[in-house]
Order: structure tokens, then sequence, then C-alpha cells
């Protein structure tokens, strides 16, 4: 294996989020978020954020549906909402899944990035 394809597999490995995967739970979710704020929280939310990545779950909904399944938002913007998720990569950050709309408002695309 090349230095080049080793730096790739070695970023994505520390980059990624180091939770297994949960079933996604609304009710479970909702009341995590009080958890996610304490100081050195763990992955409190992370696997079931894998969860609605990996299966597309929140993928045309409304703001208004998103909002009514995962509570409210952490912080939020007209383009994008933001819901913690506790520290969920090697370092002690916070992670958060990051919801995006399209213009015509319905959610265009899910991920977990790094605050």
């Amino acid at each position: 294996m090349s230095v080049a394809a080793l730096t790739v597999v070695g970023f994505r490995y520390v980059t990624s989020v180091h939770e297994p995967e949960e079933s996604f739970v609304a009710e479970q979710w909702v009341s995590r978020r009080a958890q996610v704020q304490l100081n050195d929280p763990g992955c409190v939310r992370g696997g079931m954020a894998l969860s609605l990545i990996r299966t597309g779950a929140l993928l045309k909904l409304t703001r208004v549906e998103v909002v009514g399944l995962l509570g409210a938002p952490d912080e939020g913007a007209a383009e994008a909402l933001r819901y913690g998720l506790g520290q969920c990569h090697w370092d002690w950050r916070q992670s958060l899944l990051v919801v995006s709309f399209s213009p015509g408002g319905n959610v265009s695309h899910v991920s977990v990035a790094v605050d």
C-alpha cells in the first residue's frame, strides 16, 4: 500500500465517528440532549446520528418535520440545523449532526461535523 493510501486511510480513521451505529429512537435522542451539554460527555448521540445518515431517514423532510422528530436544534440558520452529539472524534471537540436544507426547504444533506 502506498504512503498516500495509508495517509488517506489514517485521516479517515481519525476524522470518523468512533461509535457503533445505534437504532434511532426519537425519545432517546431528545432525552440525551442534556447529557450532550455536560463536560466530557462522550459520544452520546453519535450512534443514532450514524443510523439517520445511513438510512436517509431525514432526506426530503421539511424543517418543521425535522424539528418535530429531533427536537429543537442547538444551533440553526436558514440553510442548516445543528444538533450536538457529544465528543465522537479522537479530539476533545464537540461533534454535530448537520441537517442542511435545499432552497425549496427540504433536507438535502445530513452529515457529522466537528465543532
